[in-house]
């Protein structure tokens, strides 16, 4: 693209350069009074620079005529390169930010798939402690109290304190799923229009190149 340019340049100079350089093939007449027993050869002398100069004339512009086209037809070939060059720019633009958009959602997915899980090891865990609480004899007995008002006292303390810590966690947890399914379901909304658009950007160069 820089040689289309700097030939583009060079014609325009070329151009302004025989605009100028035009002007000063004409004879120049030369001061003073003609002798009078030359008078009868000054036509013939004359008559050759004003026919050496008609013949120029139109030469001079022919030259301009081609030197015109051919800047006319760089000018067509550049701008039709600018035009391939934007498209593609365009296209590159847009497959980097869905790979972006793709990664993020994939984060996103693996985030939101730890979450869950952990949301479902802690209801595993609230299941345990209501059935220790509710068999807290038998937990009692398996821990080997001397007193057994005492030992289902501590018990009872020690899972409610378990079960209230699990809770809160689950409430927690519950809010971080919530908003990394938000996030998850703008993700992939974004990244399905960015592949519906990068689609529709090839298609539609793929059938102007078939037009050319």
């Amino acid at each position: 693209m820089k040689q289309r340019l700097s030939a583009i340049f060079l014609s325009v100079i070329v151009i302004t350069l025989l605009s100028v350089a035009s002007p000063a093939q004409e004879p120049a007449t030369s001061p003073g009074k003609p002798r009078p027993s030359r008078a009868a050869q000054k036509p013939d002398a004359e008559a050759l620079p004003k026919a050496d100069a008609q013949t120029e004339a139109p030469a001079f512009e022919e030259q301009m005529r081609r030197t015109l086209n051919n800047l006319s037809t760089e000018i067509d070939s550049l701008n039709a390169e600018i035009k391939l060059l934007r498209r593609a720019t365009e296209r590159n633009s847009m497959a980097i930010e869905l790979l972006l958009s793709e990664d993020r959602l994939a984060k996103a997915e693996d985030k939101l798939d730890q979450a869950t899980q952990r949301k479902v090891e802690l209801d595993a865990r609230e299941a345990d402690i209501l059935r220790r609480q509710k068999n807290i004899q038998q937990e009692v007995t398996l821990r080997g109290f001397l007193r057994r008002d005492e030992g289902e006292a501590a018990l009872r303390v020690e899972y409610q304190r378990a079960l209230d810590d699990t809770r809160n966690q689950q409430q927690q947890l519950q809010q971080r799923i919530s908003d990394l399914q938000a996030q998850v379901t703008q993700l992939r909304a974004r990244t399905d229009t960015l592949r519906r658009r990068l689609e529709r950007l090839e298609e539609r160069n793929d059938s102007q190149k078939q037009e050319q």
